[in-house]
């Protein structure tokens, strides 16, 4: 089976990219505009179903890529916890805690945000969501579409493919309203066949997509 997965379009926090992760923010204007290019685009396809986190930005957003769909919430599918560093910008969060912030960079998958979620744990629990998918859908000629964030889907990359979970922020993009398109296949392993698409939002993808860090 098929699962349409796309990151939430922009809110304000994702515009300037600070740690937005389980609290609520509104799309912005563009944000919602995003969306409903992504709805276009996607206006022919007829969904088995539609998952999202339990966060309103997926809910807008999921409601303009897909109108008219009922929606079923994954808890899998949230961002990733923040905790202490919740709202804050990465120059905040280092000058809070300097060797925390240093040792979660060098390896998020073991260290986490104070009082936050280890990118090892982000990845257990979307894998478990994207099971729980499989499972409900399997054998459908229909397709699915799940909405979730950033962070989330970036380990979620990376864990698919056996790359080092550890890498996610360097190695590993997710662009706002990102389409992904994965192969969800009973006793194989997923394969992917699209990542961080963002051709919906215009003809040059480097206007589009965040340089590296």
């Amino acid at each position: 089976m098929l699962i349409y997965l796309c990151r939430h379009a922009q809110t304000a926090s994702s515009a300037v990219d600070s740690f937005n992760g389980q609290r609520e923010l509104p799309l912005t204007d563009l944000g919602r505009e995003q969306a409903r290019k992504l709805g276009a685009r996607l206006a022919s396809l007829k969904w088995a179903a539609v998952y999202r986190s339990p966060l309103d930005r997926t809910r807008e957003t999921a409601e303009l890529v897909a109108p008219g769909f009922d929606h079923v919430i994954l808890p899998g599918l949230i961002e990733i916890n923040y905790g202490g560093w919740e709202g804050l910008s990465p120059e905040q969060a280092r000058a809070l805690n300097p060797g925390r912030y240093k040792a979660w960079v060098a390896d998020p998958s073991s260290t986490s945000p104070t009082g936050g979620e280890t990118a090892a744990q982000v990845a257990q629990r979307a894998l478990a969501a994207l099971e729980e998918i499989r499972s409900r859908h399997e054998g459908s000629e229909q397709p699915v579409l799940a909405v979730s964030h950033k962070a989330t889907l970036r380990i979620l990359g990376a864990a698919l493919t056996g790359a080092p979970i550890s890498k996610y922020r360097t190695r590993w993009s997710q662009d706002e309203c990102a389409l992904n398109l994965i192969e969800l296949r009973a006793g194989k392993e997923p394969f992917l066949r699209l990542w961080n698409d963002t051709s919906h939002l215009g003809p040059d993808p480097a206007a589009n997509t965040r340089a590296g860090k």
